[in-house]
């Protein structure tokens, strides 16, 4: 009895759901491909909606499905089939996989042919919940029993979401097959090109998405993939295009030259980049102080190298987080992205120090390179740096241990035991530095070096006919 009342209960709910026409609404079954980010997961679903594919079941059969499940008589194939179907068309995916998954367990010798498509569909399935081991899996087994160029393509996508580059690449060329591609098609296939590093055929994806939507973020992306290449004129002109075109990340756009030109060891160009960058509005500035430092260093532009460089010691000094600035490609989407990575804190302070020490600038060289020690202890230059503005400041015996530090490190012996050897000789240790001065005479090739310390070692000797004439004890950057 109490099966007869809810099969009629059934029946009921076939005549209310076709005499509602909000379920026939396309926007109630259909899936708003634009809000996939994942290019796999775009793929997937435009698959899985093709139509007359999966969503193509008709209302009767629909409500059919819908009454054996209510009164849970799903099993058969066909009906587990026919309930994933229209889980599908209602972007529940996984009830649709678990549909699935049951209709290949009860697929008996008429349903076999099916069984790879059924396997194919649970890898998009998987890749629209984005669990990615389960979709390369399925999408696996699907591929070992049928050629699917779409499920290749899909899987190239899972492939590199799992940060397998050339797997994809693999997939990728198979897919296309030496055939020519879509336009529309290529946003889905140019990431994969640049996460394999082939850049070249980037570029050509690329121009042919420009020439046929227009689009400047195009621009932007392409010039990343020249920036790669080195070709850095053409990228420039693709950044200048891009900010004429009404681009919006055109200080993230300077950033990425400032980027390549660095790539490429031409420093004026990168530093100019930067600078541009920050007058632009760069999102996180601080973010791009490290390599203004870098470039001015390099350059020479010291005033500039102790501007960037003194604010970022500072924060260090009080313990604040600092980051630089990466640029590059969001490996799943293909697009620009500029990330936050932890700052070479140590080389921005060694840097920082040694523009003041160069501008004579002791104490604030001291502080600088102090800090650079503190985080890294082994750091020759370094120590060598501070022990120079040391000896400056008249504090010999701090000197001295630097430039011990920096000989044991195996920093350049003969620039440090002419130091030490000065420190010593106002510390009044004369054997000491005469063995440092004599080491410069006999195997140093410095000649400015040299004649310091010939000066000065007469001094100590007693014989000091040129006494007063010189210009004291010298130290240089290396």
């Amino acid at each position: 009895m109490r099966a007869i009342a809810m099969r009629a209960l059934a029946l009921l709910l076939i005549v209310a759901i076709l005499g509602s026409a909000f379920l026939y609404r396309k926007a109630d079954v259909a899936i708003n491909v634009g809000t996939l980010e994942n290019r796999g997961a775009k793929l997937a679903v435009q698959q899985l909606m093709a139509p007359g594919t999966y969503s193509g079941a008709s209302r009767l059969e629909r409500m059919g499905t819908y009454a054996r499940s209510f009164l849970g008589r799903l099993n058969t194939f066909d009906d587990c089939d026919r309930a994933a179907q229209i889980a599908i068309a209602q972007a529940d995916f996984d009830g649709a996989a678990a549909y699935t998954r049951k209709a290949i367990e009860l697929a008996d010798d008429r349903e076999r042919g099916m069984i790879a498509a059924l396997n194919t569909r649970m890898g998009y399935l998987y890749t629209l919940m984005e669990d990615y081991p389960a979709a390369l899996e399925w999408l696996d087994r699907g591929l070992a029993v049928t050629e699917s160029p779409a499920a290749r393509l899909i899987r190239a996508q899972v492939r590199l979401n799992l940060g397998d580059a050339q797997g994809a690449l693999v997939d990728l060329e198979t897919y296309l097959g030496g055939k020519d591609i879509a336009w529309e098609m290529l946003p889905n296939i140019v990431n994969i090109y640049e996460a394999a590093g082939r850049y070249d055929d980037a570029v050509t994806c690329y121009t042919v998405l420009i020439e046929a939507t227009g689009e400047p973020e195009y621009m932007l992306d392409r010039a990343y993939c020249y920036t790669c290449l080195g070709r850095m004129e053409e990228a420039a002109a693709d950044c200048a295009q891009y900010a004429a075109a009404g681009g919006t990340e055109t200080a993230s756009a300077e950033a990425m030259l400032g980027n390549g030109w660095l790539r490429g060891s031409d420093y004026d160009q990168a530093g100019a980049c930067f600078i541009r960058s920050l007058e632009q509005g760069y999102a996180e500035p601080e973010a791009l102080y490290y390599y203004i430092v870098l470039c001015a260093y390099v350059t020479g532009d010291d005033a500039r190298a102790c501007e960037y460089g003194d604010t970022v010691v500072e924060r260090l000094r009080t313990g604040e987080p600092v980051r630089s600035a990466d640029v590059g490609m969001e490996d799943a989407t293909g697009r620009l992205k500029v990330s936050l990575v932890p700052m070479d804190e140590s080389s921005l302070c060694m840097m920082t120090g040694a523009s003041h020490l160069r501008l004579e600038q002791y104490g604030q060289a001291v502080d600088c390179l102090t800090m650079c020690v503190a985080r890294n202890a082994d750091d020759g230059f370094a120590r060598y740096l501070r022990a120079s503005s040391l000896l400056a400041l008249g504090r010999f015996e701090e000197a001295a241990a630097d430039f011990d530090a920096a000989i044991a490190a195996g920093e350049d012996e003969e620039r440090c035991r002419y130091g030490r050897a000065v420190c010593r000789k106002e510390l009044g240790d004369m054997e000491g530095a005469l063995e440092d001065f004599d080491w410069v005479l006999l195997h140093g090739t410095d000649q400015g070096l040299f004649d310091e310390a010939s000066r000065l070692m007469r001094e100590l000797m007693g014989d000091t006919p040129d006494a007063g004439n010189g210009d004291g004890p010298s130290i240089t950057l290396g």
